[in-house]
C-alpha cells in the first residue's frame, strides 16, 4: 500500500545522503557536445551495467573528443612544482552519485533500495583517459510475507576498475572488471562473491551515430552474460535516441540556460539482482530477482564546460515507471516466485 510513512522515508533517506558530501568536479579532456540523459536506471545490484554503460547524468560522451589535450600541463606562473601538484589534484577528484528507489507494495512485496557509487579518476601512467576506480554500496530492503522465506535486507558492495582507449579517430575500446559481494550478512560464503567484467568497441563513423559491440559478464546465475550491441543516432543537438541493450531509451532537451539543462526522456529495459542468503530454517540460498521495466524521467544538469571531465554543479533526476515480469528465482528451490506488477519511483543526484 502507498502510505506518506514510506514516501517520506524515502525522501529523507536521499536527502541525508546528499547534503552529507560535496565535491568539485575534474579537469581534463576537450570540448564536447552537452551532456545528455542515459540509461534508465537499473536496481542498485546492477550499478556494475549502470556505471559502464552511459549512465544518467553522465557527461562524457560515448565516444570522447580528440585527447591531445587531456592532461596537458598547465602554463606556471612561476615554477612548475607551484603550479602543476595543485592542478593535478584538482583532475583526480572523484564523482559522486546517490539514488533512491521505491517499488510499493504488490502481492505483499514491497521493495525499497538506496545506492551510493563512488568513480575516481587514476593517475593517467599512459596518457589521457585515465583509468578509473570504481566503489560502491547498494542497500536493498525486501517487505514480504513470511511464508515466502525471502530475505529482509541486503547489501552489496563492489569494487573495480575501468579503462577506456581510443584506437583511432573512430574506434574506441572499454574494458571493465569488478569484484561484487552481495549477501544478507548471514551467508558470507562463496555464493556471496561475484566477479563481472567486459569489453566492448565503440565505432564512430560521423558526428550523428555511434555502433557498439561486445559483451558484458554480469557475475549472475540466470543471465551469466549480456550483449552489448546497438547504436546511439544524435539526430540533432536536442535529441538522443539510444538503441543501446539492454536499456534503450529517447532524450529530449526541453529547455537549456546558461547554468542550466532540462532533459525529459522515456526508455525500459531488464533489472534485477543477485545475492546470497540464508533461509529460515538457516540453510544457504541464492537469490535471483528479476524485472521488466518502462519509464519516464526527468534529469536538470549544469551544460558541458570547455576543458572539463564532467561539468562544475550537481545533476538531479527523478523517475517513475510501470514495473512488469517480476519473479524470484532460488537456486534449491524448484519454483519461482512471481509477483504482480507495480510502480516505481527513482531519484537521485550526482555531483
Amino acid at each position: 500500500m502507498l502510505t506518506t510513512r514510506h514516501f517520506l522515508f524515502f525522501l529523507t533517506g536521499l536527502c541525508c545522503f546528499t547534503i552529507s558530501l560535496r565535491a568539485e568536479p575534474a579537469q581534463f579532456g576537450s570540448e564536447a557536445p552537452a551532456a545528455e540523459p542515459g540509461l534508465a536506471f537499473l536496481l542498485p545490484t546492477d550499478q556494475f551495467l549502470r556505471q559502464e554503460l552511459d549512465e544518467p547524468g553522465d557527461s562524457e560522451p560515448l565516444l570522447p573528443p580528440p585527447l591531445e589535450d587531456a592532461f596537458s600541463p598547465v602554463e606556471p606562473a612561476t615554477s612548475p612544482d607551484t603550479e602543476a601538484l595543485p592542478d593535478l589534484k584538482t583532475l583526480l577528484r572523484p564523482r559522486f552519485d546517490i539514488s533512491a528507489e521505491w517499488e510499493p507494495e504488490a502481492d505483499g512485496v514491497e521493495m525499497i533500495s538506496s545506492d551510493l557509487n563512488l568513480k575516481l579518476p587514476l593517475y593517467p601512467v599512459f596518457g589521457p583517459p585515465p583509468p578509473f576506480l570504481t566503489a560502491g554500496y547498494s542497500f536493498t530492503r525486501i517487505n514480504a510475507p513470511v511464508q515466502l522465506d525471502l530475505p529482509r535486507d541486503l547489501h552489496q558492495f563492489s569494487l573495480g576498475v575501468s579503462w577506456m582507449r581510443p584506437l583511432n579517430d573512430r574506434w574506441l575500446v572499454r574494458t571493465m572488471l569488478s569484484g561484487v559481494f552481495a549477501t544478507d550478512f548471514y551467508n558470507t560464503g562463496s555464493m556471496a562473491w561475484q566477479f563481472r567484467g567486459g569489453m566492448f568497441a565503440i565505432y564512430r563513423p560521423n558526428e550523428e551515430w555511434d555502433l557498439a559491440f561486445g559483451a558484458l559478464a554480469t557475475g549472475q546465475e540466470d543471465i551469466p552474460v549480456l550483449p552489448v550491441i546497438g547504436a546511439t543516432w544524435r539526430p540533432s543537438s536536442s535529441v538522443k535516441v539510444n538503441l543501446m541493450l539492454p536499456n534503450p531509451r529517447i532524450s529530449y532537451l526541453i529547455s537549456e540556460s546558461e547554468t542550466r539543462q532540462q532533459w525529459a526522456y522515456v526508455g525500459g529495459g531488464m533489472s534485477g539482482g543477485n545475492w546470497a542468503y540464508n533461509l529460515r530454517d538457516g540453510s544457504p540460498e541464492r537469490l535471483n530477482y528479476r524485472e521488466w521495466r518502462l519509464v519516464v524521467g526527468w534529469e536538470s544538469m549544469p551544460p558541458r564546460t570547455p576543458g572539463r571531465f564532467q561539468s562544475p554543479g550537481a545533476s538531479y533526476l527523478i523517475e517513475a515507471g510501470y514495473v512488469f515480469g517480476r519473479k524470484f528465482e532460488r537456486e534449491h528451490q524448484a519454483a519461482d516466485i512471481k509477483i504482480d506488477n507495480t510502480l516505481l519511483l527513482h531519484t537521485g543526484i550526482r555531483f
